[in-house]
Protein backbone atom coordinates (compact mmCIF):
# COMPACT_ATOMS: atom_id res chain seq x y z
CA UNK A 1 0.00 0.00 0.00
CA UNK A 2 2.82 2.41 0.87
CA UNK A 3 4.44 1.76 -2.52
CA UNK A 4 1.19 2.68 -4.31
CA UNK A 5 0.84 5.86 -2.21
CA UNK A 6 4.45 6.79 -2.91
CA UNK A 7 3.99 6.19 -6.63
CA UNK A 8 0.75 8.23 -6.62
CA UNK A 9 2.50 11.09 -4.79
CA UNK A 10 5.40 11.16 -7.27
CA UNK A 11 3.04 11.10 -10.23
CA UNK A 12 1.03 13.97 -8.69
CA UNK A 13 4.18 16.07 -8.36
CA UNK A 14 5.16 15.42 -11.98
CA UNK A 15 1.64 16.31 -13.18
CA UNK A 16 1.72 19.50 -11.13
CA UNK A 17 5.08 20.47 -12.63
CA UNK A 18 3.75 19.76 -16.10
CA UNK A 19 0.69 21.95 -15.43
CA UNK A 20 2.86 24.81 -14.18
CA UNK A 21 5.15 24.52 -17.18
CA UNK A 22 2.18 24.38 -19.52
CA UNK A 23 0.67 27.48 -17.85
CA UNK A 24 3.90 29.40 -18.38
CA UNK A 25 4.02 28.35 -22.03
CA UNK A 26 0.41 29.42 -22.54
CA UNK A 27 1.22 32.83 -21.10
CA UNK A 28 -1.05 32.72 -18.06
CA UNK A 29 -0.37 36.05 -16.31
CA UNK A 30 1.80 36.04 -13.19
CA UNK A 31 0.65 37.94 -10.14
CA UNK A 32 2.31 41.34 -10.51
CA UNK A 33 2.71 42.45 -6.93
CA UNK A 34 5.43 44.44 -5.16
CA UNK A 35 7.82 41.47 -5.13
CA UNK A 36 7.33 40.94 -8.87
CA UNK A 37 8.49 44.48 -9.69
CA UNK A 38 10.99 45.19 -6.90
CA UNK A 39 12.25 41.77 -5.79
CA UNK A 40 16.03 41.45 -6.12
CA UNK A 41 17.29 38.94 -8.68
CA UNK A 42 20.16 36.90 -7.13
CA UNK A 43 23.43 36.97 -9.03
CA UNK A 44 23.39 33.17 -9.43
CA UNK A 45 20.12 33.45 -11.40
CA UNK A 46 21.50 36.05 -13.82
CA UNK A 47 22.53 34.48 -17.16
CA UNK A 48 26.13 34.94 -18.20
CA UNK A 49 26.38 37.64 -20.81
CA UNK A 50 28.66 40.32 -22.25
CA UNK A 51 27.36 43.61 -23.62
CA UNK A 52 28.95 46.76 -24.99
CA UNK A 53 27.73 50.10 -23.68
CA UNK A 54 28.36 53.70 -24.81
CA UNK A 55 27.25 56.73 -22.78
CA UNK A 56 27.27 60.50 -23.17
CA UNK A 57 27.94 61.89 -19.72
CA UNK A 58 27.33 65.25 -18.05
CA UNK A 59 28.09 65.76 -14.36
CA UNK A 60 27.05 68.88 -12.52
CA UNK A 61 28.30 70.14 -9.19
CA UNK A 62 25.99 71.26 -6.47
CA UNK A 63 25.60 75.04 -6.42
CA UNK A 64 28.59 76.62 -4.70
CA UNK A 65 30.37 79.90 -5.24
CA UNK A 66 31.92 78.45 -8.41
CA UNK A 67 29.95 75.50 -9.80
CA UNK A 68 31.67 73.20 -12.30
CA UNK A 69 30.04 71.22 -15.11
CA UNK A 70 31.96 68.23 -16.49
CA UNK A 71 31.14 66.82 -19.92
CA UNK A 72 32.32 63.62 -21.54
CA UNK A 73 31.69 60.19 -22.98
CA UNK A 74 32.66 56.68 -22.01
CA UNK A 75 32.50 53.21 -23.49
CA UNK A 76 32.24 50.09 -21.39
CA UNK A 77 31.67 46.36 -21.26
CA UNK A 78 28.93 44.91 -19.02
CA UNK A 79 29.44 41.40 -17.63
CA UNK A 80 26.54 39.30 -16.32
CA UNK A 81 24.32 42.41 -16.05
CA UNK A 82 26.11 43.38 -12.83
CA UNK A 83 29.70 44.45 -13.55
CA UNK A 84 30.76 47.29 -15.86
CA UNK A 85 34.30 48.23 -16.89
CA UNK A 86 34.60 51.53 -18.77
CA UNK A 87 37.05 53.99 -20.27
CA UNK A 88 35.99 57.63 -20.50
CA UNK A 89 37.17 61.03 -21.67
CA UNK A 90 35.97 64.20 -19.91
CA UNK A 91 36.60 67.91 -20.27
CA UNK A 92 35.77 71.33 -18.86
CA UNK A 93 35.90 74.59 -20.79
CA UNK A 94 34.10 77.09 -18.62
CA UNK A 95 34.12 80.86 -18.14
CA UNK A 96 32.88 82.26 -14.85
CA UNK A 97 31.66 85.62 -16.14
CA UNK A 98 28.77 85.54 -13.67
CA UNK A 99 31.02 84.60 -10.75
CA UNK A 100 33.77 87.22 -10.87
CA UNK A 101 36.88 86.97 -8.70
CA UNK A 102 38.67 89.77 -6.92
CA UNK A 103 42.40 90.60 -7.16
CA UNK A 104 44.04 92.73 -4.48
CA UNK A 105 44.78 96.20 -5.93
CA UNK A 106 47.01 97.21 -3.03
CA UNK A 107 48.87 95.84 -0.01
CA UNK A 108 46.52 97.77 2.25
CA UNK A 109 43.06 96.60 3.33
CA UNK A 110 41.01 99.25 5.11
CA UNK A 111 44.18 101.04 6.20
CA UNK A 112 45.98 97.94 7.47
CA UNK A 113 49.18 96.79 5.74
CA UNK A 114 49.43 93.20 4.43
CA UNK A 115 52.76 92.57 2.68
CA UNK A 116 52.89 90.95 -0.78
CA UNK A 117 49.14 90.55 -1.31
CA UNK A 118 48.90 92.99 -4.23
CA UNK A 119 48.07 91.12 -7.44
CA UNK A 120 46.89 87.98 -5.65
CA UNK A 121 43.43 86.48 -5.87
CA UNK A 122 41.30 87.14 -2.80
CA UNK A 123 40.44 83.82 -1.18
CA UNK A 124 38.66 82.66 1.92
CA UNK A 125 41.48 81.86 4.42
CA UNK A 126 39.53 78.91 5.83
CA UNK A 127 38.26 77.17 2.68
CA UNK A 128 40.97 78.44 0.27
CA UNK A 129 38.18 79.09 -2.25
CA UNK A 130 38.18 82.41 -4.17
CA UNK A 131 35.69 84.96 -2.88
CA UNK A 132 33.11 86.23 -5.43
CA UNK A 133 32.96 89.95 -6.15
CA UNK A 134 29.39 90.05 -4.86
CA UNK A 135 30.58 89.04 -1.39
CA UNK A 136 33.49 91.47 -1.52
CA UNK A 137 31.02 94.29 -2.14
CA UNK A 138 28.92 93.13 0.79
CA UNK A 139 32.04 93.22 2.97
CA UNK A 140 32.71 96.86 2.03
CA UNK A 141 35.52 96.37 -0.52
CA UNK A 142 35.67 99.05 -3.23
CA UNK A 143 36.38 98.04 -6.82
CA UNK A 144 39.33 99.89 -8.35
CA UNK A 145 40.63 100.85 -4.91
CA UNK A 146 40.73 97.65 -2.90
CA UNK A 147 40.41 95.09 -5.70
CA UNK A 148 40.10 94.52 -9.43
CA UNK A 149 37.33 92.30 -10.79
CA UNK A 150 38.48 89.37 -12.90
CA UNK A 151 36.80 86.66 -14.94
CA UNK A 152 38.16 83.15 -14.61
CA UNK A 153 38.45 80.51 -17.32
CA UNK A 154 39.16 76.84 -16.61
CA UNK A 155 40.22 74.36 -19.28
CA UNK A 156 40.96 70.75 -18.44
CA UNK A 157 40.68 67.22 -19.73
CA UNK A 158 41.16 63.80 -18.20
CA UNK A 159 40.78 60.16 -19.10
CA UNK A 160 39.11 57.91 -16.57
CA UNK A 161 39.02 54.17 -15.88
CA UNK A 162 35.78 53.14 -14.19
CA UNK A 163 34.22 50.14 -12.49
CA UNK A 164 30.57 49.84 -11.46
CA UNK A 165 28.96 47.05 -9.46
CA UNK A 166 25.16 46.64 -9.48
CA UNK A 167 24.37 45.22 -6.04
CA UNK A 168 20.56 45.29 -6.39
CA UNK A 169 18.57 44.53 -9.54
CA UNK A 170 14.84 44.04 -10.11
CA UNK A 171 12.43 44.45 -13.02
CA UNK A 172 11.91 48.15 -12.29
CA UNK A 173 14.96 49.43 -10.45
CA UNK A 174 18.71 48.93 -9.99
CA UNK A 175 21.22 50.26 -7.47
CA UNK A 176 24.94 50.42 -8.19
CA UNK A 177 28.25 51.79 -6.88
CA UNK A 178 30.47 53.48 -9.53
CA UNK A 179 34.18 54.09 -8.83
CA UNK A 180 36.59 55.95 -11.13
CA UNK A 181 40.20 57.07 -11.25
CA UNK A 182 41.88 59.06 -14.00
CA UNK A 183 44.67 61.30 -15.24
CA UNK A 184 44.48 64.73 -16.86
CA UNK A 185 45.80 68.28 -17.27
CA UNK A 186 44.36 71.67 -16.34
CA UNK A 187 44.85 75.35 -17.15
CA UNK A 188 43.41 78.44 -15.41
CA UNK A 189 43.47 82.01 -16.69
CA UNK A 190 42.22 85.34 -15.30
CA UNK A 191 40.92 88.16 -17.49
CA UNK A 192 40.44 91.84 -16.66
CA UNK A 193 36.78 92.57 -17.39
CA UNK A 194 37.56 96.30 -17.74
CA UNK A 195 39.81 95.58 -20.73
CA UNK A 196 42.86 97.26 -19.18
CA UNK A 197 44.71 93.97 -18.66
CA UNK A 198 45.32 94.92 -15.01
CA UNK A 199 47.27 97.94 -16.25
CA UNK A 200 47.86 99.49 -12.81
CA UNK A 201 49.57 96.33 -11.56
CA UNK A 202 53.26 95.82 -12.14
CA UNK A 203 54.34 93.34 -14.82
CA UNK A 204 55.43 90.86 -12.15
CA UNK A 205 52.05 91.17 -10.38
CA UNK A 206 49.77 90.60 -13.35
CA UNK A 207 47.94 87.28 -13.11
CA UNK A 208 49.52 84.59 -15.23
CA UNK A 209 48.38 81.15 -16.32
CA UNK A 210 48.11 78.37 -13.80
CA UNK A 211 48.64 74.93 -15.30
CA UNK A 212 49.59 71.41 -14.31
CA UNK A 213 48.41 67.82 -14.19
CA UNK A 214 46.21 65.94 -11.72
CA UNK A 215 44.85 62.51 -10.83
CA UNK A 216 41.11 62.64 -10.02
CA UNK A 217 39.08 59.99 -8.24
CA UNK A 218 35.39 59.69 -7.52
CA UNK A 219 32.83 57.38 -5.98
CA UNK A 220 29.06 57.56 -6.16
CA UNK A 221 25.66 55.94 -5.88
CA UNK A 222 23.71 55.18 -9.05
CA UNK A 223 19.99 54.47 -9.41
CA UNK A 224 18.49 53.13 -12.63
CA UNK A 225 14.70 53.20 -13.13
CA UNK A 226 13.29 51.03 -15.95
CA UNK A 227 9.75 52.18 -16.83
CA UNK A 228 10.06 50.71 -20.35
CA UNK A 229 12.47 48.23 -21.91
CA UNK A 230 13.49 50.85 -24.49
CA UNK A 231 14.13 53.84 -22.20
CA UNK A 232 15.67 53.95 -18.70
CA UNK A 233 16.09 56.87 -16.29
CA UNK A 234 19.55 57.10 -14.75
CA UNK A 235 20.44 59.24 -11.70
CA UNK A 236 23.83 59.44 -9.99
CA UNK A 237 25.11 61.29 -6.94
CA UNK A 238 28.67 61.20 -5.65
CA UNK A 239 31.86 62.96 -4.64
CA UNK A 240 34.96 63.74 -6.71
CA UNK A 241 38.39 64.44 -5.28
CA UNK A 242 41.79 65.47 -6.62
CA UNK A 243 44.04 62.70 -5.33
CA UNK A 244 47.29 64.14 -6.72
CA UNK A 245 48.03 67.47 -8.38
CA UNK A 246 51.22 69.11 -9.57
CA UNK A 247 51.73 72.63 -10.95
CA UNK A 248 53.91 73.14 -14.01
CA UNK A 249 53.79 76.93 -13.68
CA UNK A 250 55.17 79.07 -10.87
CA UNK A 251 52.13 81.32 -10.86
CA UNK A 252 49.01 79.99 -9.15
CA UNK A 253 45.90 82.09 -9.69
CA UNK A 254 43.80 79.84 -7.48
CA UNK A 255 43.92 76.50 -5.77
CA UNK A 256 42.78 74.12 -8.51
CA UNK A 257 41.52 71.37 -6.20
CA UNK A 258 39.19 73.86 -4.49
CA UNK A 259 37.53 74.40 -7.87
CA UNK A 260 37.31 70.73 -8.85
CA UNK A 261 36.67 68.86 -5.61
CA UNK A 262 33.13 68.45 -4.39
CA UNK A 263 29.81 66.71 -4.79
CA UNK A 264 28.34 66.03 -8.20
CA UNK A 265 25.07 64.77 -9.61
CA UNK A 266 23.84 63.55 -12.97
CA UNK A 267 20.34 62.80 -14.28
CA UNK A 268 19.59 61.53 -17.77
CA UNK A 269 18.03 58.98 -20.10
CA UNK A 270 19.55 55.72 -21.29
CA UNK A 271 18.24 54.64 -24.68
CA UNK A 272 18.48 50.88 -25.22
CA UNK A 273 19.39 50.96 -28.91
CA UNK A 274 20.31 47.28 -28.96
CA UNK A 275 16.90 46.25 -27.64
CA UNK A 276 15.08 48.61 -30.02
CA UNK A 277 16.92 47.34 -33.10
CA UNK A 278 16.48 43.71 -32.08
CA UNK A 279 12.72 44.07 -31.54
CA UNK A 280 12.21 46.06 -34.75
CA UNK A 281 14.02 43.37 -36.73
CA UNK A 282 11.89 40.67 -35.08
CA UNK A 283 8.69 42.56 -35.96
CA UNK A 284 9.86 43.03 -39.54
CA UNK A 285 10.66 39.35 -39.94
CA UNK A 286 7.33 38.35 -38.42
CA UNK A 287 5.46 40.71 -40.73
CA UNK A 288 7.31 39.45 -43.82
CA UNK A 289 6.51 35.85 -42.92
CA UNK A 290 2.84 36.73 -42.41
CA UNK A 291 2.64 38.35 -45.83
CA UNK A 292 4.37 35.47 -47.64
CA UNK A 293 2.17 33.93 -50.39
CA UNK A 294 0.72 30.53 -49.67
CA UNK A 295 1.48 27.62 -51.98
CA UNK A 296 -1.30 25.18 -52.89
CA UNK A 297 -0.31 21.82 -54.31
CA UNK A 298 -2.94 19.93 -56.26
CA UNK A 299 -2.67 16.24 -57.03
Amino acid sequence: MRRWLTLFFLLSIQLLKAQISDSVKKGIPVKKDFKYYFGNTPLKEVPRSTKFDVQLDSRNSFVKDFPINVYGANAGVIFNERFRLSLGYYWINQNFNDKLLGIYATDYIKGKYYPNIKGRVIINPNTKIPVPVSKLEQAGFVEGTDYYAASQQIDLWFVSLGFMYTFYSSRLIEFAIPVEIGYGKFSEKLYDISGNDFGSLGASLKPGTTQGYFIPGQIGFDMLIKPHRWVFIDATIGYRQTLIQNYDSEYRATSFDSQFNGEYYSVGLKIQLGTIIKELKARKNKKSKGNAPSVIIKE
